[in-house]
């Protein structure tokens, strides 16, 4: 491949030659999907070593540029990097063990849900249930996700202020469409929720990834990116962090609340896995309701087939929420949100929440165990384990010789906005469909893959 050359290039040779790949993309030299040489045939090309072409690469790697395919090499990167990642297989297809998804468990959902319909042939409701109603959905709705919001720990607040959603993700798609407008800067931390950073490009949005530590994001990180150009949005996950598990103190919150009302910033906080926690974990939505607009969801407590939440916005935003809601599906579906609504107020969610809570519990314990006693570090939270791996393992190629195995699993740079440096590590999921043995031994895989001296090399030399 001639276009990747050295000539003109200064500086360490493998920056240059990732620079040079960086140029070629750019210039539509290198389209998606083309194939690079190998390391050797392009440090043969080059005359240098191979080692500088496996650092060239990845360098271009971790600027999103490439991505690596076990057993068919390196390729140029879609338009949208991260977004292919962010989907779904059809849930009949058996694509081997799934830790890649952080979904609820599946209990005795299907055995409700027929008990509900069945009840509700003989409702006086049904008929509503089949008309157009406003965006903000029916009164007794929005009732029930008041009580729900104010039951999980965010805050008690007026029902008319509410809107039903189509989840967490058309919930923070609308409140970004609505507070936003193309090339206005968005805040996020540095290792967020994929299906933020799909929204954000698909509205043209210019993402701020910022630095995180244990908690999520630091105030430091914030006003640093505020000196230099504030943004308009903040979008935070607080009570629940994804991929990480991290979760905020009352003191950080207040800290880049402070922050906020400074430089006139509203914060969208995503607590869609906040209810799998503790309700007496401090929020933004409970401490400064005034600055921030509520995405919540029942997709993690119950399940995510029915699809709905619950958003709340301060009064100066809700009618440009409505209006952005309506430019999108106008209604969230009746008849959905009543059968979630119904178990919301029969008693059934707080029954399966408080059993996958349970559960979870069991299973970040004897996950998190098995990996302490080989001595890994993880993290975890609600559905999901932070792992970071020990050197030389690179997270994308862990996830490969996982998949030979049919085991899925996340690598930290799907969770990275724009150009923020993702960290060697993977996201570990334990809920879904996956039985307690089966979790147990797919863990057992992955610590045998990772202590292997052989899988190591590998992910050195064969990217």
């Amino acid at each position: 491949m001639t276009i990747l050359t050295l000539t003109g290039q200064t500086g360490p040779k493998y920056k240059a030659l990732a620079n040079r790949i960086e140029r070629a993309v750019q210039d539509g030299e290198l389209k998606p999907g083309d194939r690079l040489p190998t390391h050797r045939q392009l440090a043969e090309q080059l005359g240098v070593t191979v080692g500088t072409v496996t650092r060239a690469y990845a360098e271009a790697e971790r600027r999103r540029l490439i991505e690596a395919r076990v057993g068919s090499g390196t390729f140029i990167r879609g338009l949208n990097p991260g977004t292919a990642s962010f989907k779904v297989t059809d849930s009949t297809v058996d694509t081997g063990i799934d830790l890649g998804f952080s979904i609820a468990l599946e209990m005795d959902q299907s055995e409700q849900l027929t008990r509900t319909l069945a009840t509700l042939q003989h409702s006086d409701v049904l008929p509503h249930l089949l008309r157009y109603q406003s965006e903000f959905g029916l009164a007794h709705h929005r009732e029930a996700g008041r009580r729900w919001l104010l039951k999980t720990g965010l805050g008690d607040f007026n029902s008319d202020d509410l809107l039903v959603t189509l989840g967490g993700q058309h919930g923070f798609y609308v409140a970004l469409n609505a507070l936003l407008q193309p090339g206005d800067g968005l805040a996020c931390e540095g290792l967020t929720y994929p299906g933020l950073v799909a929204a954000a490009t698909q509205q043209n949005l210019r993402l701020m990834p910022l630095a995180i530590d244990d908690q999520g994001l630091t105030p430091e990180a914030l006003e640093s990116q505020c000196q230099r150009h504030p943004p308009r949005v903040l979008y935070l996950m607080t009570r629940m962090q994804n991929p990480t598990g991290g979760s905020m103190s009352q003191l950080r919150i207040d800290e880049l609340a402070l922050i906020c009302r400074q430089y006139q910033i509203t914060v969208i906080e995503d607590d869609v896995q906040g209810c799998l926690g503790d309700p007496a974990q401090p929020s933004f939505s409970l401490r400064h309701p005034d600055i921030t607009v509520t995405i919540a969801s029942l997709s993690k407590a119950l399940c995510g087939g029915l699809h709905v939440g619950f958003m709340r916005a301060p009064e100066e935003w809700v009618n440009a929420i409505g209006a952005a809601f309506r430019a999108t599906c106008w209604m969230a579906i009746p008849l959905t949100t009543e059968v979630a609504c119904d178990w919301l107020n029969n008693g059934y969610a707080d029954q399966l929440l408080a059993r996958q809570q349970a559960e979870i519990d069991w299973r970040q314990n004897a996950v998190c165990e098995r990996l302490r006693q080989v001595g890994l570090t993880p993290r975890g939270g609600g559905f999901n384990v932070w792992l970071d791996l020990p050197a030389p393992w690179r997270a994308v190629n862990l996830v490969a010789r996982a998949a030979e195995h049919r085991i899925q699993l996340k690598p930290a740079e799907v969770f990275a906005a724009g150009q923020f440096a993702a960290p060697q590590a993977v996201r570990i999921c334990i809920g879904g469909r996956l039985k307690r043995d089966t979790l147990l031994s797919a863990i057992d895989t992955l610590i045998d893959l990772i202590q292997s001296p052989g899988n190591a090399q590998d992910s050195l030399t064969n990217i």
